[in-house]
Protein backbone atom coordinates (compact mmCIF):
# COMPACT_ATOMS: atom_id res chain seq x y z
CA UNK A 1 0.00 0.00 0.00
CA UNK A 2 3.01 2.89 0.93
CA UNK A 3 4.97 1.83 -2.54
CA UNK A 4 1.66 1.76 -4.30
CA UNK A 5 0.89 5.74 -2.32
CA UNK A 6 4.29 6.46 -3.35
CA UNK A 7 4.17 5.54 -7.16
CA UNK A 8 0.57 7.71 -7.30
CA UNK A 9 2.69 10.95 -5.91
CA UNK A 10 5.46 10.72 -8.35
CA UNK A 11 2.98 10.22 -11.25
CA UNK A 12 0.73 12.86 -10.08
CA UNK A 13 4.38 14.81 -9.18
CA UNK A 14 5.59 13.92 -12.82
CA UNK A 15 2.23 15.82 -14.54
CA UNK A 16 2.73 18.63 -12.91
CA UNK A 17 4.14 21.41 -15.13
CA UNK A 18 7.37 22.34 -14.49
CA UNK A 19 6.30 26.07 -13.59
CA UNK A 20 4.71 24.61 -10.76
CA UNK A 21 6.62 22.59 -9.51
CA UNK A 22 9.63 25.20 -9.18
CA UNK A 23 6.77 27.26 -7.28
CA UNK A 24 5.92 24.12 -4.66
CA UNK A 25 10.00 23.79 -4.25
CA UNK A 26 10.38 27.47 -3.40
CA UNK A 27 7.62 27.96 -0.68
CA UNK A 28 8.81 24.18 0.69
CA UNK A 29 11.74 25.57 1.45
CA UNK A 30 11.07 28.37 2.55
CA UNK A 31 8.68 27.01 4.70
CA UNK A 32 10.92 24.55 6.07
CA UNK A 33 13.48 27.43 6.86
CA UNK A 34 11.00 29.12 8.81
CA UNK A 35 9.88 26.54 10.50
CA UNK A 36 13.33 25.24 11.59
CA UNK A 37 14.38 28.53 12.56
CA UNK A 38 10.64 29.04 14.38
CA UNK A 39 11.25 25.74 16.18
CA UNK A 40 14.80 26.59 17.50
CA UNK A 41 13.91 29.50 18.18
CA UNK A 42 10.55 28.66 20.54
CA UNK A 43 12.73 26.03 21.84
CA UNK A 44 15.54 28.24 22.68
CA UNK A 45 13.36 30.43 24.22
CA UNK A 46 11.24 27.66 26.15
CA UNK A 47 14.33 26.75 27.84
CA UNK A 48 15.49 30.08 29.13
CA UNK A 49 12.15 30.89 30.61
CA UNK A 50 12.02 27.68 32.25
CA UNK A 51 15.62 28.02 33.51
CA UNK A 52 15.02 31.93 34.58
CA UNK A 53 12.02 30.06 36.52
CA UNK A 54 14.24 27.52 38.22
CA UNK A 55 16.31 30.19 39.40
CA UNK A 56 14.09 32.38 40.71
CA UNK A 57 11.90 29.90 42.59
CA UNK A 58 15.17 28.20 43.81
CA UNK A 59 15.95 31.51 45.06
CA UNK A 60 13.07 32.10 46.59
CA UNK A 61 12.95 28.26 48.26
CA UNK A 62 16.48 28.88 49.73
CA UNK A 63 15.45 32.11 51.41
CA UNK A 64 12.44 30.86 52.95
CA UNK A 65 14.45 27.72 53.90
CA UNK A 66 16.70 29.67 55.24
CA UNK A 67 14.50 31.28 57.81
CA UNK A 68 12.58 28.45 58.47
CA UNK A 69 15.96 26.73 59.57
CA UNK A 70 17.02 29.63 61.42
CA UNK A 71 13.38 29.47 63.25
CA UNK A 72 13.43 25.60 63.96
CA UNK A 73 17.21 25.85 65.15
CA UNK A 74 16.09 28.73 67.64
CA UNK A 75 13.14 26.52 69.03
CA UNK A 76 15.56 23.82 69.48
CA UNK A 77 17.63 25.85 71.65
CA UNK A 78 14.66 27.13 73.26
CA UNK A 79 15.46 24.27 76.37
CA UNK A 80 19.13 25.22 76.22
CA UNK A 81 18.80 27.72 78.93
CA UNK A 82 16.34 25.32 81.40
CA UNK A 83 17.51 21.66 81.47
CA UNK A 84 20.03 22.47 84.22
CA UNK A 85 17.70 25.39 85.80
CA UNK A 86 17.45 24.09 89.58
CA UNK A 87 13.90 24.24 90.12
CA UNK A 88 13.64 21.79 87.24
CA UNK A 89 16.13 19.58 88.79
CA UNK A 90 14.25 19.68 91.79
CA UNK A 91 11.12 18.81 90.67
CA UNK A 92 12.18 15.84 88.12
CA UNK A 93 14.31 14.47 91.32
CA UNK A 94 12.17 14.74 94.13
CA UNK A 95 8.74 12.40 95.06
CA UNK A 96 7.74 14.42 98.01
CA UNK A 97 4.98 16.35 96.17
CA UNK A 98 2.71 17.37 99.20
CA UNK A 99 5.46 19.46 101.05
CA UNK A 100 5.72 23.19 100.71
CA UNK A 101 9.19 23.24 99.17
CA UNK A 102 7.81 21.09 96.39
CA UNK A 103 4.78 23.16 95.76
CA UNK A 104 6.40 26.62 95.93
CA UNK A 105 8.99 24.21 92.78
CA UNK A 106 6.18 23.56 90.64
CA UNK A 107 5.51 27.41 90.42
CA UNK A 108 9.32 28.00 89.64
CA UNK A 109 8.73 25.38 87.01
CA UNK A 110 5.31 26.91 85.57
CA UNK A 111 6.95 30.19 86.02
CA UNK A 112 9.99 29.20 83.87
CA UNK A 113 7.71 27.72 81.26
CA UNK A 114 5.48 30.11 80.60
CA UNK A 115 8.52 32.84 80.44
CA UNK A 116 9.96 30.52 77.72
CA UNK A 117 6.21 30.93 76.18
CA UNK A 118 5.98 34.46 76.73
CA UNK A 119 9.29 34.98 74.96
CA UNK A 120 8.41 32.65 72.25
CA UNK A 121 4.93 33.48 70.86
CA UNK A 122 4.87 31.10 68.21
CA UNK A 123 5.23 28.09 70.95
CA UNK A 124 1.45 26.39 71.31
CA UNK A 125 2.31 24.51 73.90
CA UNK A 126 4.71 22.69 76.57
CA UNK A 127 4.87 20.21 78.98
CA UNK A 128 7.54 18.75 81.40
CA UNK A 129 7.29 15.14 81.74
CA UNK A 130 8.69 13.41 84.94
CA UNK A 131 10.00 10.11 84.13
CA UNK A 132 9.88 8.87 88.19
CA UNK A 133 6.22 9.09 88.60
CA UNK A 134 5.22 9.38 85.49
CA UNK A 135 3.96 12.73 85.95
CA UNK A 136 3.34 15.77 83.31
CA UNK A 137 3.18 19.87 83.81
CA UNK A 138 1.22 20.80 80.93
CA UNK A 139 0.92 24.38 79.73
CA UNK A 140 -0.94 25.94 76.76
CA UNK A 141 -4.16 27.01 75.15
CA UNK A 142 -6.24 24.38 77.00
CA UNK A 143 -6.77 22.15 79.80
CA UNK A 144 -7.25 19.05 77.67
CA UNK A 145 -3.66 17.92 77.80
CA UNK A 146 -3.90 17.76 81.20
CA UNK A 147 -5.74 14.29 80.56
CA UNK A 148 -3.90 13.26 76.94
CA UNK A 149 -1.67 10.07 76.71
CA UNK A 150 2.36 10.68 76.82
CA UNK A 151 3.00 7.18 76.43
CA UNK A 152 4.96 8.49 73.12
CA UNK A 153 7.37 10.05 75.38
CA UNK A 154 7.66 7.73 77.81
CA UNK A 155 8.84 5.52 74.77
CA UNK A 156 11.35 7.59 74.05
CA UNK A 157 12.57 7.76 77.56
CA UNK A 158 12.49 4.09 77.42
CA UNK A 159 15.24 4.13 74.22
CA UNK A 160 18.46 3.17 75.25
CA UNK A 161 20.66 5.14 72.28
CA UNK A 162 19.04 8.11 74.12
CA UNK A 163 21.69 11.46 74.21
CA UNK A 164 21.16 14.89 75.02
CA UNK A 165 19.94 15.63 71.90
CA UNK A 166 16.55 16.84 70.67
CA UNK A 167 14.47 14.45 69.16
CA UNK A 168 12.16 16.22 66.40
CA UNK A 169 8.63 14.83 65.72
CA UNK A 170 7.57 15.96 62.10
CA UNK A 171 4.54 17.22 61.54
CA UNK A 172 1.31 15.08 62.57
CA UNK A 173 -2.30 15.31 63.80
CA UNK A 174 -1.77 16.09 67.44
CA UNK A 175 -2.63 13.87 70.18
CA UNK A 176 -3.67 16.72 72.37
CA UNK A 177 -5.46 19.43 69.69
CA UNK A 178 -6.44 16.68 67.43
CA UNK A 179 -7.68 20.07 65.19
CA UNK A 180 -4.01 21.15 64.78
CA UNK A 181 -1.08 19.77 62.71
CA UNK A 182 1.77 20.46 65.07
CA UNK A 183 5.78 19.48 65.00
CA UNK A 184 7.35 19.08 68.63
CA UNK A 185 10.58 18.94 69.77
CA UNK A 186 11.42 16.67 72.90
CA UNK A 187 14.53 17.69 74.91
CA UNK A 188 15.86 14.79 77.58
CA UNK A 189 16.37 16.24 80.52
CA UNK A 190 19.29 14.48 82.62
CA UNK A 191 20.55 14.70 86.73
CA UNK A 192 23.47 17.23 86.43
CA UNK A 193 25.12 14.49 89.11
CA UNK A 194 24.05 11.67 87.32
CA UNK A 195 24.43 11.93 83.40
CA UNK A 196 23.73 8.28 82.28
CA UNK A 197 19.81 8.66 82.23
CA UNK A 198 17.29 11.60 81.53
CA UNK A 199 15.03 12.11 84.54
CA UNK A 200 12.60 13.70 82.32
CA UNK A 201 11.34 15.40 79.08
CA UNK A 202 10.75 18.93 77.85
CA UNK A 203 8.47 19.19 75.14
CA UNK A 204 7.48 21.98 72.63
CA UNK A 205 5.25 22.10 69.86
CA UNK A 206 4.69 24.22 67.38
CA UNK A 207 1.65 25.11 65.29
CA UNK A 208 1.95 24.17 61.29
CA UNK A 209 0.47 27.43 60.49
CA UNK A 210 3.46 29.01 61.98
CA UNK A 211 5.99 27.19 59.60
CA UNK A 212 3.37 28.11 56.86
CA UNK A 213 4.01 31.51 56.92
CA UNK A 214 7.78 30.92 56.09
CA UNK A 215 6.59 30.21 52.10
CA UNK A 216 3.07 31.36 51.97
CA UNK A 217 3.97 34.87 51.73
CA UNK A 218 5.92 34.28 48.55
CA UNK A 219 5.35 36.67 45.48
CA UNK A 220 1.95 36.28 44.25
CA UNK A 221 2.51 37.19 40.69
CA UNK A 222 3.67 33.86 40.19
CA UNK A 223 1.12 30.73 40.52
CA UNK A 224 3.93 29.21 42.34
CA UNK A 225 2.29 25.94 44.91
CA UNK A 226 4.66 25.73 47.70
CA UNK A 227 4.63 23.10 50.23
CA UNK A 228 6.52 20.58 52.38
CA UNK A 229 6.49 17.06 51.84
CA UNK A 230 8.36 14.84 54.35
CA UNK A 231 11.34 11.75 52.76
CA UNK A 232 8.34 9.62 52.04
CA UNK A 233 6.61 12.10 49.90
CA UNK A 234 3.71 12.55 51.96
CA UNK A 235 2.87 16.50 52.67
CA UNK A 236 3.43 17.46 55.89
CA UNK A 237 2.61 21.79 55.79
CA UNK A 238 0.29 23.25 52.94
CA UNK A 239 -1.66 26.75 52.65
CA UNK A 240 -4.29 24.31 51.69
CA UNK A 241 -5.02 22.33 54.75
CA UNK A 242 -6.87 19.76 52.78
CA UNK A 243 -3.71 18.65 51.58
CA UNK A 244 -1.49 17.51 54.40
CA UNK A 245 -1.21 13.89 54.96
CA UNK A 246 -1.99 13.58 50.88
CA UNK A 247 0.67 12.06 48.99
CA UNK A 248 2.53 14.86 46.67
CA UNK A 249 3.10 12.29 43.86
CA UNK A 250 6.53 13.31 43.40
CA UNK A 251 8.48 10.13 44.34
CA UNK A 252 11.15 11.07 41.49
CA UNK A 253 12.51 13.80 43.01
CA UNK A 254 13.14 12.04 46.71
CA UNK A 255 16.77 11.47 46.18
CA UNK A 256 17.74 13.83 49.69
CA UNK A 257 19.67 16.56 47.65
CA UNK A 258 18.44 19.75 45.98
CA UNK A 259 16.98 20.16 42.40
CA UNK A 260 14.44 20.58 39.46
CA UNK A 261 12.77 18.48 37.02
CA UNK A 262 9.72 18.65 35.27
CA UNK A 263 6.79 16.27 36.02
CA UNK A 264 3.12 16.21 35.14
CA UNK A 265 3.20 19.31 33.14
CA UNK A 266 4.56 21.13 35.98
CA UNK A 267 8.21 22.48 37.07
CA UNK A 268 8.61 21.20 40.32
CA UNK A 269 11.45 23.09 42.45
CA UNK A 270 12.96 21.35 45.77
CA UNK A 271 15.24 22.35 48.43
CA UNK A 272 16.14 19.76 51.27
CA UNK A 273 16.49 19.81 55.03
CA UNK A 274 18.65 17.20 56.12
CA UNK A 275 17.75 17.81 59.59
CA UNK A 276 14.12 17.41 59.99
CA UNK A 277 14.07 14.88 56.58
CA UNK A 278 12.05 17.88 54.78
CA UNK A 279 11.68 19.23 51.34
CA UNK A 280 10.20 22.44 50.37
CA UNK A 281 8.98 22.27 46.99
CA UNK A 282 8.08 25.27 44.97
CA UNK A 283 5.65 23.91 41.95
CA UNK A 284 4.97 25.87 38.58
CA UNK A 285 2.68 24.88 36.00
CA UNK A 286 4.93 25.31 32.80
CA UNK A 287 1.80 26.22 30.64
CA UNK A 288 1.69 29.60 32.64
CA UNK A 289 5.75 29.69 31.85
CA UNK A 290 5.28 29.70 28.58
CA UNK A 291 1.75 31.42 27.60
CA UNK A 292 4.14 34.60 26.23
CA UNK A 293 6.34 32.17 24.67
CA UNK A 294 3.14 30.91 23.56
CA UNK A 295 1.74 34.00 22.24
CA UNK A 296 4.56 34.41 20.32
CA UNK A 297 4.64 31.31 18.62
CA UNK A 298 1.37 32.74 17.44
CA UNK A 299 2.41 35.39 15.84
CA UNK A 300 5.28 33.66 14.54
CA UNK A 301 3.03 31.24 12.94
CA UNK A 302 0.94 33.92 11.65
CA UNK A 303 3.98 35.76 10.15
CA UNK A 304 4.81 32.35 8.21
CA UNK A 305 1.61 32.07 6.81
CA UNK A 306 1.80 35.52 5.33
CA UNK A 307 5.71 34.83 4.72
CA UNK A 308 4.03 31.75 2.72
CA UNK A 309 1.43 33.43 0.72
CA UNK A 310 3.54 36.42 0.05
CA UNK A 311 6.22 33.52 -0.92
CA UNK A 312 4.27 31.75 -3.18
CA UNK A 313 2.82 34.95 -4.95
CA UNK A 314 6.72 35.92 -5.31
CA UNK A 315 7.52 32.81 -6.74
CA UNK A 316 4.92 32.30 -9.25
CA UNK A 317 6.12 35.22 -11.04
CA UNK A 318 9.72 34.56 -10.56
CA UNK A 319 9.22 31.58 -11.89
CA UNK A 320 6.99 32.70 -15.11
CA UNK A 321 10.05 35.66 -15.83
CA UNK A 322 12.47 32.70 -15.80
CA UNK A 323 10.61 30.18 -17.59
CA UNK A 324 9.68 32.54 -20.17
CA UNK A 325 13.38 31.50 -22.15
CA UNK A 326 12.20 27.79 -21.61
CA UNK A 327 8.95 28.14 -22.89
CA UNK A 328 10.26 29.66 -25.96
CA UNK A 329 12.97 26.75 -26.24
CA UNK A 330 10.16 24.25 -25.71
CA UNK A 331 8.42 26.12 -29.09
CA UNK A 332 10.97 25.55 -30.94
CA UNK A 333 11.60 22.49 -30.42
CA UNK A 334 8.10 21.52 -31.01
CA UNK A 335 8.86 23.24 -34.15
CA UNK A 336 12.00 21.07 -34.72
CA UNK A 337 9.48 17.96 -34.16
CA UNK A 338 7.28 18.47 -36.29
CA UNK A 339 9.63 18.62 -39.41
CA UNK A 340 10.70 23.17 -39.31
CA UNK A 341 14.43 22.47 -39.87
CA UNK A 342 14.65 26.17 -40.61
CA UNK A 343 13.36 27.48 -37.44
CA UNK A 344 16.08 29.59 -35.22
CA UNK A 345 16.18 30.70 -30.82
CA UNK A 346 17.85 33.73 -29.67
CA UNK A 347 18.33 34.10 -26.10
CA UNK A 348 21.02 36.07 -25.65
CA UNK A 349 18.58 38.86 -23.89
CA UNK A 350 18.01 36.25 -20.58
CA UNK A 351 21.83 36.34 -20.06
CA UNK A 352 25.04 34.26 -21.00
CA UNK A 353 23.96 30.78 -19.90
CA UNK A 354 20.48 30.97 -22.53
CA UNK A 355 22.87 32.41 -25.08
CA UNK A 356 24.93 29.14 -24.91
CA UNK A 357 21.86 27.21 -24.72
CA UNK A 358 20.40 29.01 -28.09
CA UNK A 359 23.42 28.55 -29.59
CA UNK A 360 23.68 24.65 -28.75
CA UNK A 361 20.24 24.48 -30.17
CA UNK A 362 20.66 26.44 -33.56
CA UNK A 363 24.02 24.38 -34.36
CA UNK A 364 21.92 21.25 -33.32
CA UNK A 365 19.28 22.13 -35.82
CA UNK A 366 21.64 22.81 -38.53
CA UNK A 367 23.52 18.95 -38.01
CA UNK A 368 19.64 17.34 -38.10
CA UNK A 369 19.24 19.47 -41.72
CA UNK A 370 22.67 18.51 -42.80
CA UNK A 371 22.31 14.86 -41.70
CA UNK A 372 18.30 14.72 -42.67
CA UNK A 373 20.08 15.85 -46.40
CA UNK A 374 22.89 13.47 -45.58
CA UNK A 375 20.01 10.31 -45.38
CA UNK A 376 18.48 11.49 -48.26
CA UNK A 377 20.69 11.38 -50.27
CA UNK A 378 22.02 8.49 -49.58
CA UNK A 379 18.78 6.60 -49.77
CA UNK A 380 18.19 8.35 -53.33
CA UNK A 381 21.51 6.50 -54.41
CA UNK A 382 20.30 3.49 -52.57
CA UNK A 383 17.39 3.39 -54.40
CA UNK A 384 19.49 4.28 -57.78
CA UNK A 385 22.08 0.88 -56.42
CA UNK A 386 19.02 -0.92 -56.24
CA UNK A 387 16.99 -0.31 -59.69
CA UNK A 388 20.69 -1.20 -61.08
CA UNK A 389 21.10 -4.24 -59.39
CA UNK A 390 17.73 -5.11 -60.28
CA UNK A 391 18.06 -4.46 -64.16
CA UNK A 392 21.36 -6.35 -63.57
CA UNK A 393 19.52 -9.80 -62.20
CA UNK A 394 16.76 -9.08 -65.83
CA UNK A 395 16.61 -12.17 -67.27
CA UNK A 396 20.40 -13.72 -65.87
CA UNK A 397 19.71 -17.30 -67.62
CA UNK A 398 19.60 -15.06 -70.98
CA UNK A 399 23.22 -14.49 -70.54
CA UNK A 400 24.43 -18.25 -68.99
CA UNK A 401 22.68 -19.49 -72.24
CA UNK A 402 23.88 -17.51 -74.28
CA UNK A 403 27.60 -18.24 -72.80
CA UNK A 404 26.83 -21.72 -73.09
CA UNK A 405 25.82 -21.52 -76.78
CA UNK A 406 29.49 -19.92 -77.72
CA UNK A 407 31.33 -22.26 -75.72
CA UNK A 408 29.32 -25.46 -77.23
CA UNK A 409 30.10 -23.73 -80.59
CA UNK A 410 33.79 -22.85 -80.08
CA UNK A 411 34.51 -26.35 -78.81
CA UNK A 412 32.83 -27.90 -82.14
CA UNK A 413 35.08 -25.15 -84.17
CA UNK A 414 38.14 -26.98 -82.21
CA UNK A 415 38.38 -23.57 -80.35
CA UNK A 416 39.91 -24.93 -76.82
CA UNK A 417 41.08 -21.53 -75.37
CA UNK A 418 37.82 -20.02 -76.44
CA UNK A 419 35.49 -22.55 -74.85
CA UNK A 420 37.75 -22.83 -71.78
CA UNK A 421 37.73 -18.68 -70.92
CA UNK A 422 33.52 -18.69 -72.22
CA UNK A 423 32.53 -21.38 -69.76
CA UNK A 424 34.85 -20.13 -66.73
CA UNK A 425 32.97 -17.01 -67.56
CA UNK A 426 29.70 -18.33 -67.30
CA UNK A 427 30.56 -19.63 -64.03
CA UNK A 428 31.64 -16.76 -62.37
CA UNK A 429 28.24 -14.99 -63.43
CA UNK A 430 26.31 -17.72 -62.23
CA UNK A 431 28.09 -17.78 -58.91
CA UNK A 432 28.21 -13.92 -59.09
CA UNK A 433 24.30 -14.04 -59.04
CA UNK A 434 23.84 -16.85 -56.52
CA UNK A 435 20.00 -16.07 -56.84
CA UNK A 436 20.38 -12.90 -54.48
CA UNK A 437 22.14 -14.75 -51.96
CA UNK A 438 24.47 -12.37 -49.86
CA UNK A 439 26.79 -14.86 -47.74
CA UNK A 440 27.55 -18.56 -49.45
CA UNK A 441 29.64 -21.33 -48.12
CA UNK A 442 33.54 -20.99 -48.95
CA UNK A 443 33.52 -23.87 -51.34
CA UNK A 444 31.45 -21.55 -53.51
CA UNK A 445 33.15 -18.55 -52.96
CA UNK A 446 36.54 -20.41 -54.16
CA UNK A 447 35.09 -21.70 -57.34
CA UNK A 448 34.04 -18.37 -58.26
CA UNK A 449 37.43 -17.03 -57.62
CA UNK A 450 39.08 -20.08 -59.35
CA UNK A 451 36.77 -19.31 -62.47
CA UNK A 452 38.42 -15.91 -62.31
CA UNK A 453 41.47 -16.91 -62.41
CA UNK A 454 40.94 -19.04 -64.96
CA UNK A 455 40.43 -16.21 -66.83
CA UNK A 456 42.87 -14.19 -66.13
CA UNK A 457 45.36 -16.68 -66.54
CA UNK A 458 44.27 -17.12 -70.00
CA UNK A 459 45.14 -13.50 -70.01
CA UNK A 460 48.13 -13.20 -68.67
CA UNK A 461 49.52 -16.71 -69.30
CA UNK A 462 53.18 -15.68 -69.19
CA UNK A 463 52.85 -13.43 -66.26
CA UNK A 464 51.06 -15.89 -63.37
CA UNK A 465 49.96 -18.70 -62.30
CA UNK A 466 47.12 -19.49 -59.24
CA UNK A 467 47.10 -22.41 -56.40
CA UNK A 468 44.05 -22.67 -54.01
CA UNK A 469 44.36 -25.09 -51.38
CA UNK A 470 41.70 -24.79 -48.81
CA UNK A 471 41.45 -27.69 -46.60
CA UNK A 472 38.10 -29.65 -46.92
CA UNK A 473 37.22 -28.87 -43.01
CA UNK A 474 36.52 -25.06 -43.91
CA UNK A 475 34.81 -25.28 -47.37
CA UNK A 476 30.99 -24.55 -45.29
CA UNK A 477 32.20 -21.93 -43.54
CA UNK A 478 29.46 -18.70 -44.82
CA UNK A 479 31.33 -15.99 -46.17
CA UNK A 480 30.03 -12.50 -47.90
CA UNK A 481 29.90 -13.23 -51.59
CA UNK A 482 32.85 -11.63 -53.70
CA UNK A 483 34.90 -11.31 -50.70
CA UNK A 484 37.87 -13.13 -52.66
CA UNK A 485 37.61 -11.74 -56.27
CA UNK A 486 38.28 -8.01 -55.57
CA UNK A 487 41.53 -8.88 -53.36
CA UNK A 488 42.46 -11.33 -56.41
CA UNK A 489 41.98 -8.36 -58.73
CA UNK A 490 43.97 -5.82 -56.53
CA UNK A 491 47.01 -8.76 -56.66
CA UNK A 492 46.88 -9.44 -60.05
CA UNK A 493 47.15 -5.15 -61.28
CA UNK A 494 48.92 -3.85 -57.98
CA UNK A 495 51.42 -6.38 -57.94
CA UNK A 496 51.66 -9.38 -60.84
CA UNK A 497 51.17 -7.28 -64.07
CA UNK A 498 54.20 -4.93 -63.58
CA UNK A 499 56.13 -8.04 -62.17
CA UNK A 500 59.24 -8.58 -64.92
CA UNK A 501 59.35 -12.39 -63.89
CA UNK A 502 56.15 -15.29 -63.91
CA UNK A 503 54.25 -14.67 -60.71
CA UNK A 504 51.93 -16.84 -58.90
CA UNK A 505 48.44 -16.48 -56.49
CA UNK A 506 47.62 -18.62 -53.91
CA UNK A 507 44.74 -19.17 -52.07
CA UNK A 508 44.68 -20.75 -48.54
CA UNK A 509 43.48 -20.95 -45.38
CA UNK A 510 44.17 -21.52 -41.04
CA UNK A 511 42.52 -21.56 -38.19
CA UNK A 512 43.09 -19.21 -35.01
CA UNK A 513 40.81 -20.48 -32.42
CA UNK A 514 37.00 -19.86 -33.36
CA UNK A 515 38.31 -17.76 -36.31
CA UNK A 516 39.31 -18.54 -39.51
CA UNK A 517 42.40 -16.82 -41.47
CA UNK A 518 41.74 -16.92 -45.40
CA UNK A 519 45.04 -15.75 -46.85
CA UNK A 520 45.61 -14.17 -50.59
CA UNK A 521 49.25 -14.67 -50.97
CA UNK A 522 51.37 -13.10 -53.94
CA UNK A 523 54.61 -12.22 -54.76
CA UNK A 524 54.05 -9.29 -57.01
CA UNK A 525 56.52 -6.07 -56.58
CA UNK A 526 55.30 -5.65 -52.51
CA UNK A 527 55.37 -2.53 -50.36
CA UNK A 528 57.36 -0.92 -47.94
CA UNK A 529 56.32 -1.07 -44.10
CA UNK A 530 54.62 2.37 -44.17
CA UNK A 531 53.04 1.57 -47.49
CA UNK A 532 51.59 -1.67 -45.43
CA UNK A 533 50.95 0.49 -41.81
CA UNK A 534 48.92 3.43 -44.11
CA UNK A 535 46.64 0.72 -45.98
CA UNK A 536 45.52 -0.74 -42.59
CA UNK A 537 45.13 2.00 -41.20
CA UNK A 538 42.86 4.07 -43.80
CA UNK A 539 40.80 0.57 -44.37
CA UNK A 540 39.89 1.26 -40.74
CA UNK A 541 39.11 4.87 -41.45
CA UNK A 542 37.03 4.27 -44.34
CA UNK A 543 39.31 6.54 -46.51
CA UNK A 544 38.51 6.55 -50.02
CA UNK A 545 41.97 6.91 -50.84
CA UNK A 546 41.93 2.48 -50.74
CA UNK A 547 40.09 1.04 -53.71
CA UNK A 548 36.61 0.46 -53.84
CA UNK A 549 35.97 -2.71 -54.29
CA UNK A 550 38.68 -3.38 -51.25
CA UNK A 551 37.19 -1.07 -49.27
CA UNK A 552 33.60 -2.74 -50.04
CA UNK A 553 34.77 -6.44 -48.78
CA UNK A 554 36.44 -5.16 -45.53
CA UNK A 555 33.30 -2.89 -45.02
CA UNK A 556 30.83 -6.13 -45.42
CA UNK A 557 32.86 -8.27 -43.38
CA UNK A 558 32.66 -6.05 -40.27
CA UNK A 559 28.45 -5.19 -41.13
CA UNK A 560 28.62 -9.05 -40.81
CA UNK A 561 30.69 -10.10 -38.11
CA UNK A 562 31.58 -7.09 -36.37
CA UNK A 563 35.10 -6.16 -34.52
CA UNK A 564 38.37 -7.22 -35.31
CA UNK A 565 37.21 -9.34 -38.48
CA UNK A 566 37.91 -7.72 -41.45
CA UNK A 567 40.78 -7.47 -43.74
CA UNK A 568 44.57 -7.00 -42.63
CA UNK A 569 47.79 -6.44 -45.13
CA UNK A 570 51.05 -7.62 -44.47
CA UNK A 571 54.44 -8.60 -46.20
CA UNK A 572 55.06 -11.85 -47.06
CA UNK A 573 58.26 -14.19 -47.49
CA UNK A 574 57.92 -14.07 -51.22
CA UNK A 575 58.62 -10.19 -51.37
CA UNK A 576 55.04 -9.68 -52.04
CA UNK A 577 51.73 -8.82 -50.00
CA UNK A 578 49.41 -11.19 -48.13
CA UNK A 579 45.90 -10.12 -47.31
CA UNK A 580 44.72 -12.12 -43.89
CA UNK A 581 40.47 -12.25 -44.42
CA UNK A 582 39.29 -13.14 -40.72
CA UNK A 583 35.89 -14.72 -40.48
CA UNK A 584 34.32 -16.51 -37.70
CA UNK A 585 33.89 -20.59 -38.42
CA UNK A 586 30.56 -20.62 -36.47
CA UNK A 587 28.79 -17.49 -37.51
CA UNK A 588 25.58 -17.98 -39.07
CA UNK A 589 23.77 -16.45 -42.15
CA UNK A 590 21.18 -15.69 -40.25
CA UNK A 591 23.12 -13.63 -38.12
CA UNK A 592 23.57 -10.74 -40.47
Amino acid sequence: MKNWLLQLAKKKMRNIPFRSKLTYYLVITICLTVLIVVGFSYTVTSRSIKQQAKDMTMLQLQQNTSNLEDYLQNIESTPDSIVTDRSFQEYLSRHDEDSMDFSATVDDVYRSMSNIMGSKRDILYMFLYKAIDNNILYLGPTKAGQDSDYSNVAAYMSKKDISGSPIRVSFRQDPILPKKYTLTIYQPIFDIYRIKRPIGMLGISVTEDVVARFYSHSKRDLPLDTFIMNGQGTIVSHTDKSKISSNAELDEILDKHDGSAELGGKLVVYKYIENWDWYVVGTLPISYLLRDNNVMLLAILAIVIFTIILASFISLIFSRHLLRPFNDLIYRMSMVSKGDLTTRINLSDHGYDFEQVSKGFNLMVEQINVLMQRIYDEQRQLKEIEFKALQAQINPHFLYNTLESIHWQALMNGHHEISTMVKALAGFYRISLSRGEAIIPLMSESQHVENYLTIQEMRYKDKMESYIDIPEEFLEVMIPKMTLQPLVENSIYHGLRVKQSKGFIKITAVREGEDLIVKVIDNGIGMVPDQIKSLNRTLEDNDSDVGYGVRNVHRRIKLFYGNPYGLFYESNEYGGVTVNVRLHINREENNI
